[in-house]
């Protein structure tokens, strides 16, 4: 807890997986799985953190006026789906097994489906419990007698050869898989700094920024986001009541350790203000399209593991695709509090506190 606190004091990335007593080096664990296993323990990721980074770009569809500025933090948490929490893990499609243990002096084999042989697969994503578990060959037997049965063996022949010891001896050589643990967080806190300053011709430009800090077993963490907005209800030649009409598109760019992501994001925004220059409460709402990929690169780093060495690098595309968002924003002379709700592939809450000059 004591990393999570340094962080959100500096307005930084705030990961919380580390603020348990077992807490799980993400990392590390990370690094013992190969190409296919890595894919579906990382796979939330780019849906979850492209939610929370695509979070929280705006509080009014209002550009500032030139020069017009607003500083400010905004918090975003996300609520990961109940099916990313889990995965199936990927088990070797074939397990040989030498003949010459049944019939000796053999020279074939006999080969195993290994989906058959690990039947209770389903593990932990990295938002999963942060429990690993182990994987029996609870289906070995079965399967290795369908295995004989497809060579040719008879019945009688397969029972003498499940009273004899290399019927034991074969069964051996499966062994159990240990699968890596989650980090227990199923919701994912994102604490932002931001600073929007108006230009000429009702545009508004967008930085967030976090130079590299040190998350703890997360990794190095730097970001960095761009964005830029503009008026589109000035260009409309009838009169809206006070509505304001706004285009915005922004990038954002976050790195984690061996992760890359990368988010983009357009929304149409519509508010209106009530009240006073030092007082008055806009709700603001937005639909948008959006999207997010990761990038992950590092080498299997587990000493006894058959892929040690082994360079592992994908990308994969999150689920992101479009959202609604819905709140509201209250102005007390230059400070402004803001909160929403944002409806995609994940349910994002968004609140944001600033200072701001118009």
């Amino acid at each position: 807890m004591k990393r999570l606190l340094s962080l959100l004091l500096i307005l930084t990335l705030s990961v919380s997986f580390t603020n348990r007593a077992n807490a799980v080096d993400f990392q590390e664990e990370l690094k013992k799985l190969a190409q296919d296993n890595a894919v579906g323990y990382v796979g939330p990721f780019a849906t979850a953190f492209g939610t929370a980074m695509n979070s929280g770009l705006y509080h009014t569809a209002k550009p500032h006026g030139i020069l017009g500025f607003d500083i400010s933090a905004k918090i975003s948490l996300v609520q990961v789906n109940d099916e990313d929490l889990s995965y199936m893990f990927v088990v070797p499609g074939q397990i040989p097994i030498p003949e010459d243990y049944f019939n000796p002096g053999s020279n074939d084999t006999l080969w195993l489906n290994g989906n058959n042989i690990w039947t209770d697969r389903e593990t932990p994503t990295m938002f999963g419990v942060d429990t690993g578990r182990t994987l029996f060959a609870d289906g070995a037997d079965a399967e290795l007698i369908a295995a004989m049965q497809a060579a040719g063996y008879s019945d009688a022949e397969i029972t003498i050869a499940r009273g004899s010891p290399q019927w034991q001896n074969a069964l051996d050589q499966i062994p159990s898989l240990e699968t890596i643990p989650g980090t227990g967080v199923d919701m994912v806190p994102l604490i932002l700094p931001q600073v929007s300053v108006g230009l000429p011709f009702k545009t508004e430009v967008l930085v967030r920024f976090i130079p590299e800090i040190d998350a703890g077993d997360f990794g190095k963490v730097k970001f960095l986001g761009l964005g830029v907005k503009h008026s589109i209800s000035q260009w409309i030649p009838v009169p809206l009541l006070g509505l304001d009409i706004t285009g915005q598109y922004a990038t954002q760019k976050l790195t984690a350790g061996p992760i890359e992501s990368n988010n983009t994001a357009f929304n149409l925004q519509f508010s209106r203000r009530f009240g006073f220059m030092l007082l008055s409460l806009t709700p603001y709402a937005g639909i948008g399209m959006e999207s997010s990929d990761i990038k992950v690169d590092y080498t299997v780093d587990d000493p006894g593991n058959p892929y040690h060495g082994q360079h592992v690098a994908f990308d994969l595309e999150g689920n992101n695709t479009s959202r609604i968002t819905a709140g509201a924003r209250l102005q007390l002379t230059l400070i402004t509090v803001n909160a929403d709700i944002n409806i995609g592939e994940y349910t994002a809450y968004s609140v944001g506190v600033g200072l701001t000059l118009r």
